[in-house]
């Protein structure tokens, strides 16, 4: 399962990087990214139409009179006319992999980084502006914070990074501090010493 979900992130990032390629030139590469996350978002609010779009018994001339219907004039031409590209390729399904694909290719022509940043209370523009500036130092790309609000935190942050994740929250370090408890307390039981959570003295 999961070498067809790296074979279809690798086919996604080609396109990607194709239509990023073909968007620079005139400056549209900005532009683009909000137009696929447009059409990714009409898609899941259209489910009729991803069927229609990714049915194998649709022929390619059907689909292609209803992409221009549909997304010429509304969307810049380089977006439509990749969009027909796919449908030859018969590659419309790899739309929402494509999108994702063109966001990470973007953010790192742009030196922008996606962070998720989970909090127990909303963060204020002071914590905001702080984390950013760690982060920016950490990393040396400008973060484009993506903040949720956890309350089973209880306190402090997580940051995830793609795939590395920085937890600083309060309930870990409680849940570390009881480890270490148990870890002392099971010690004491088999050495007969008395630890504190500062220090260890002799029983």
């Amino acid at each position: 399962m999961s070498s067809g979900n790296e074979r279809e992130s690798g086919i996604a990032r080609i396109y990607a990087t194709a239509m990023l390629n073909l968007s620079k030139p005139s400056g549209q590469a900005d532009g683009l990214r909000q137009e696929l996350a447009d059409v990714a978002g009409l898609l899941d609010g259209q489910p009729e139409f991803e069927a229609f779009l990714s049915n194998p018994t649709v022929g390619a001339e059907a689909r292609q009179r209803m992409i221009e219907k549909v997304f010429r004039g509304r969307f810049s031409d380089v977006l439509v006319d990749s969009l027909q590209v796919l449908n030859r390729k018969d590659r419309l399904g790899l739309i929402r992999s494509i999108t994702h694909a063109y966001r990470l290719l973007h953010d790192e022509l742009m030196k922008r980084i996606e962070v998720h940043v989970r909090t127990a209370v909303p963060l204020n523009e002071a914590l905001r502006t702080q984390l950013r500036t760690k982060l920016a130092a950490k990393t040396g790309k400008q973060a484009e914070l993506v903040e949720t609000v956890d309350e089973t935190l209880i306190g402090g942050l997580i940051v995830q990074i793609h795939d590395e994740k920085y937890d600083n929250s309060v309930l870990r370090k409680l849940r570390t501090l009881g480890r270490n408890l148990l870890d002392r307390a099971s010690q004491e039981i088999y050495s007969g010493r008395t630890y504190t959570v500062g220090h260890a003295g002799q029983g």
